[in-house]
């Protein structure tokens, strides 16, 4: 616990970045594992990797410009610090679903979905009308009855 102390009140987040950077290097290791070859293709996968580490990278970096700041005795240090708190709690909670979506998701499932959208085996494309024959019907209630001016109601007479 007294590692990155020097941040004060973002050490825990600093932390909290160098224990899931080390995860991170760990799901990356084990997608390989899982996958092998075929994890080029996983591709849901490997943007909610690039999404953690993002994520991660914007904690690390908003920590480091906060404590910058404090150190060199900047006047706005005290707001840096706690936007920087404020950034890194939310930033946490998305990390943590992220690695939980990781392994439990319905990726494989949606892509068989959408494979059967793209074959057209689908229902939910079934009766829609195209966006073609919306227009031409919005223009054909558009030249039936002209818009009312505002303010003005039909059938009232002064």
């Amino acid at each position: 616990w007294p590692r990155f102390s020097e941040f004060g009140k973002l050490a825990t987040h600093v932390r909290f970045v160098d224990r899931k950077s080390r995860k991170l290097a760990r799901a990356v290791f084990h997608g390989m594992v899982v996958h092998g070859p075929k994890l080029q293709n996983k591709q849901a996968f490997l943007f909610r990797l690039v999404d953690i580490a993002n994520e991660l990278f914007a904690m690390a970096a908003s920590a480091s410009r906060a404590h910058a700041m404090r150190k060199t005795g900047d006047s706005e240090a005290a707001n840096a610090v706690q936007m920087a708190d404020l950034f890194c709690r939310s930033a946490r909670r998305r990390i943590n679903r992220l690695f939980r979506d990781l392994w439990r998701n319905d990726d494989a499932r949606k892509y068989r979905v959408a494979l059967k959208v793209l074959e057209g085996q689908e229902w939910s494309d079934r009766g829609v009308p195209s966006l073609e024959a919306t227009i031409a019907a919005a223009r054909a209630t558009e030249t039936e009855a002209p818009p009312q001016p505002a303010g003005e109601e039909v059938g009232v007479t002064a």
